[in-house]
């Protein structure tokens, strides 16, 4: 009322967007996007809901046409479902009222940023369902099912709303650009051709496009491998800060034996002395088998070999680009 100027967010939501910025020094946009999600999704309660238990409040609530636009008030009523039904599985971690205006407040920053108070009925379902908890292909396979036709098959159109509605989640945190940008076009070309331009793709077509990361939804997988690395203890120290055990990702070199990095070094980009960045490194989330101990071995011994030439030649990218036009920073966050 003093300063007569109308605010968007929830007092929550505000603190939980300034509390993203301390990420930033993450150096790797697609790290550093996952882990803001991962935070979102955590503050949301969307890392208690079920894969399945979405898709039957969507029934429920008889939200079977896509392309409907639909009120504040649906909205509030179908995740009112969504977090009784969380409340009664898990007593005190869910405030009901306080996690429906949460999860309000974002999925209209994400999907009504002009806030007319409607929102497409398939960016409320993509949108939960990219939160929501589950294995990676379960959510590929439900991701792909919302989009496709009657006769399951997927063609380039459908294809693109899912990518659009997707991508808006990096845009809201300001996080887009490295995901090639807004314009998806490129992504839904890029998985047509490996289908040899077919008219239309199968749910198998589309998820083995999606085992290859292409970037503009590499940050999905990454949240799942951000998620299993939380707990993961791994008997290793971290050759730059000595902690020991590593808690969350190890990255052990490819190049050195027993080159160990923890996750927050490796994410600030800090080196030990004779360790350069551009060496090949293996990332885990959870604890080393015996096998992947003996497979890193022999890798390393064949890099010990090879020269600085060998490696400059061979970046190592971790995910299928797409040729996109860049675009400048989302700053409206």
């Amino acid at each position: 009322h003093e300063t007569q100027t109308t605010c968007w967010d929830h007092p929550k939501m505000t603190d939980l967007f300034q509390s993203l910025a301390d990420l930033n020094n993450v150096r790797f946009s697609a790290y550093r996007t996952a882990i803001k999600i991962r935070r979102l999704q955590k503050a949301l309660c969307l890392d208690l809901l079920d894969l399945n238990m979405t898709s039957e409040v969507f029934k429920q609530h008889k939200l079977s046409q896509n392309d409907q636009l639909i009120g504040v008030q649906d909205v509030i009523s179908c995740l009112t479902t969504i977090y009784s039904g969380l409340e009664e599985k898990h007593k005190d971690m869910v405030n009901v009222p306080l996690c429906v205006d949460m999860c309000l407040n974002w999925l209209l920053n994400v999907y009504d940023s002009g806030r007319t108070g409607k929102i497409r009925v398939q960016s409320l379902k993509i949108g939960l369902m990219s939160l929501s908890k589950g294995l990676l292909e379960e959510k590929y396979r439900y991701l792909f099912k919302e989009v496709a036709g009657p006769t399951e098959m997927c063609d380039q159109r459908q294809l693109g709303l899912l990518l659009h509605d997707a991508i808006q989640i990096p845009r809201q945190l300001g996080e887009v650009a490295a995901f090639g940008g807004s314009n998806i076009e490129p992504s839904v070309r890029s998985c047509f051709q490996q289908n040899h331009n077919k008219p239309e793709i199968t749910v198998k077509q589309f998820i083995d496009w999606m085992h290859l990361e292409p970037q503009s939804m590499v940050w999905l997988p990454v949240l799942h491998r951000v998620a299993a690395a939380e707990t993961a203890k791994h008997q290793a120290k971290c050759n730059i800060c000595k902690e020991c055990p590593i808690v969350g990702f190890r990255y052990r070199s490819l190049k050195h034996f027993n080159y160990d990095v923890c996750q927050s070094c490796f994410f600030s980009g800090r080196t030990a002395k004779g360790h350069k960045l551009h060496y090949p490194m293996v990332e885990y989330c959870i604890p080393t088998t015996s096998g992947e101990d003996v497979r890193d071995f022999t890798k390393v011994l064949k890099n010990k070999f090879r020269s600085k030439k060998y490696f400059a030649k061979h970046p190592r990218l971790g995910y299928l680009p797409v040729q996109t036009v860049l675009e400048g920073d989302n700053l409206e966050t």
